[in-house]
This record gives C-alpha cells, structure tokens and sequence, in this order.
C-alpha cells in the first residue's frame, strides 16, 4: 500500500511552548556579546558585536502527516561602536517530534537564503545543525555576488541552552575569491534571556475550555 502523504494528523496540541523539544529553552528575548571572526583585505579581522535575538513560537505546521512545531526568529548585531547595523538575520527553528529532527531556515539581507538540519533528542540541551554547498535537504543559494567572491560551502551552528542563558559556535566556511584555501568565518556568543515567551496565536488562553 502506497504512503500516505496527504493526511493530516488529526489532533494536534495547539501550545506549541510545550512541544519544541530541545527548543524548549530558546523561547523569548535574548541579550549578550560575542565574537566574530570574517575576511578582510589584508587577511581577517576579529571584532565584537552585541546582538538582540527574538525566538517567537507559531502555531504547529503540518505537511501531509508531517508535524513540526517552531519558532520565528529574528537576530540583529551592532558592532560595539556603531549604530549601522553589522548583521541582520530572520528565519524559523523547526522541531519534528516523530524523527526528533531539528530545522533552521536562515535569510540575511545581503543575498542568501539556507537551510540547515540536524537531529537531537527532546530533553537535549546541547545541539548542533549543519549544511553544505550543493545539498538537496540542506544547503545554501547566494546571489551572483556573494556566490563568485564569498561562497558558503558549508555551515555548522551548535548551541548549548542552560537555564536563562545559552550559547553558540558558528563555523562558515567560505570559498574566498583570489584565496587558495577556505575561509572559517567565526561566530561564538553568550546570551541571556531578558524577556520570556509570549504563547502562540492558537495557544488556549488561561479560562479557555
């Protein structure tokens, strides 16, 4: 008998805070200061920058029998002496309960769009997802600039949550016009939670029956 790939599971829970498995602590405003190492000129250059990071939860997706619950991100990074900002970063962070897979969208305004997978346990706090050039499940499109002068040939981003604060480590590894070897474009920081989550829109609400 064929798969059915058209049904959709009839109940779902509708609080999505309590079914994001290793999301679970990334819901809410996030504050702190990291590091980021990219390529200049003359080599590369280290600089810190303060980030704002928003983790927002929606309401459960399906495709066909497929279940996912997940958050709406937004990330904005100012270095510490300027107001421009330095990096700016939107896209969703996807839990699969049923394979325990975990998804990062990612878009920045500068021409590039990724998908990036990964798997972990539900209680896990420490997690990582990956992506490379050329893949069909996860993998990057840049615009014809960034594709000829600084293309992404692989991402890793592992993060690890504790209570009220949490962590990462991003390797970008470019393909640098004029270099002969790759370029790991670094990215580590440190937050802390500022304000929590606030429910998804379909959530019952407190005296909902």
């Amino acid at each position: 008998m064929a798969q059915d790939i058209y049904t959709e599971p009839e109940k779902l829970d509708l609080d999505t805070l309590r079914n994001l498995g290793p999301l679970a602590a990334l819901g809410g405003s996030w504050e702190g200061e990291g590091s980021d190492l990219h390529p200049v000129a003359y080599g590369s250059l280290t600089e810190q920058y303060r980030e704002r990071l928003v983790f927002e939860p929606i309401d459960p997706q399906t495709n066909g029998p497929q279940l996912l619950y997940g958050l709406r991100y937004h990330s904005h990074i100012n270095k510490l002496d300027e107001r421009l900002t330095f990096h700016e970063q939107v896209g969703y962070w996807l839990w699969e309960p049923g394979t325990r897979t975990l998804l990062q969208t990612i878009a920045i305004p500068r021409g590039m769009v990724g998908l990036a997978s990964g798997r972990a346990e539900p209680d896990a706090r420490t997690f990582t997802v990956r992506a490379a050039l050329g893949g069909t499940t996860a993998g990057f499109i840049s615009a014809p600039f960034l594709n000829e002068n600084f293309r992404t040939i692989e991402y890793v981003l592992t993060i690890f949550a504790s209570d009220g604060t949490f962590s990462y480590e991003q390797d970008t590894v470019l393909l640098v016009a004029g270099r002969p070897e790759p370029f790991h474009h670094t990215d580590r920081n440190t937050l802390r939670r500022v304000a929590s989550p606030a429910p998804n829109p379909a959530a019952p609400r407190r005296g909902d029956r």
